[in-house]
């Protein structure tokens, strides 16, 4: 009776085991979120992130253009330097494609205001449709 109580807790341990090391190796190997062009959803996922943050970190994008590195959500109300911590493993920031768009200069006739409907019904309006995520070029609109 002894060996079998012993068996029987040897393989629901081993089991146990198992499966922190599947849940572990899922949650380390999940592709991460480019900031610069997650989407509302997309960041609300993220730990310690709620629909504030996310809507924050989505107008701060579209206010002073792409981030150039994680550490920029700094500068967004609600994060901190433990939540960026956090953050830094499931976040990464590629390349701005064309830099000529952040340091041309402007005139009042050269900007059109663009403006789009993501999956939350949540409008974002841009002056750079080229800054626009992939997935929402297509729902893209000219305003003027």
């Amino acid at each position: 009776m002894k060996n079998k109580n012993f068996i029987f807790k040897l393989i629901f341990i081993i089991n146990f085991f198992y499966f922190l090391l599947f849940w572990f190796s899922f949650g380390f190997s999940q592709e991460k979120i480019n900031l610069n062009e997650a989407t509302f959803k997309e960041l609300k996922s993220l730990p310690g992130i709620g629909p504030k943050i996310a809507q924050r970190i989505i107008k701060f994008r579209e206010k002073y253009g792409p981030f150039n590195s994680i550490e920029d959500l700094l500068k967004v109300k609600g994060i901190g330097k433990k939540k960026l911590e956090i953050l830094k493993n499931y976040l990464t920031v590629e390349e701005i494609k064309n830099r000529n768009l952040l340091n041309k200069n402007y005139s009042s006739n050269d900007l059109k205001i663009y403006y789009y409907v993501d999956e939350n019904g949540i409008i974002h309006y841009t002056h750079f449709p080229e800054t626009v995520p992939k997935k929402y070029k297509s729902t893209l609109k000219k305003i003027r």
